[in-house]
């Protein structure tokens, strides 16, 4: 077995190495202000980095070391959807009820009620417990409106989770097959 051998000055970001092909790793990109990435980009970033971290957590039996990052990545992930979902101006705020509010508005005559109900209150369940997306990111930013003890069945909150992706996917295909129609 060959020892890596480690140099203190190595930059975290660094040039481009010659081949990145052949070293793990990921190419930033900045062109003039520009990630090269889009928000729904983002979206899936956050969205498998939370079932990785949720599915890490349940195989090691980690709920509470890794709680935070596991709601910080999928409350992240759910507000950059409903960013990506929103037409007209890009929102630039935090909270998720009123994004929540627009979509269930925008979707309540396409979509079932019980659907349409079901996933704006789960979006409204994350924003009563996290409205500013500091909750799980800071040890001092709770929201006043949570109650002292709440829990997150892992297993559940895996199900849910995915439900609502898969439902904000349906949507933004919709919306795809819509314009498409227009054009």
């Amino acid at each position: 077995m060959t020892e890596t051998r480690f140099d203190l000055n190595w930059r975290l970001f660094a040039d481009p190495p010659d081949e990145p092909e052949t070293q793990y790793g990921a190419m930033l990109v900045n062109y003039s202000g520009n990630t090269a990435r889009d928000t729904y980009d983002m979206v899936t970033s956050y969205r498998a980095a939370a079932f990785r971290l949720l599915d890490a957590a349940m195989k090691h039996g980690e709920a509470w070391e890794s709680v935070d990052p596991i709601l910080f990545c999928f409350r992240h992930a759910l507000e950059l959807n409903l960013k990506s979902l929103h037409t007209g101006a890009r929102l630039r705020t935090h909270g998720l009820k009123p994004m929540a509010d627009a979509l269930h508005e925008r979707l309540s005559s396409r979509y079932p009620t019980v659907q349409v109900n079901w996933l704006r209150d789960r979006i409204h369940e994350f924003d009563t417990v996290d409205p500013r997306s500091t909750a799980f990111r800071y040890d001092d930013a709770a929201s006043p409106a949570t109650p002292p003890e709440l829990w997150v069945d892992f297993a559940k909150l895996r199900h849910i989770m995915n439900t609502m992706f898969d439902a904000l996917d349906t949507v933004r295909r919709h919306d795809f097959e819509l314009e498409r129609e227009r054009a």
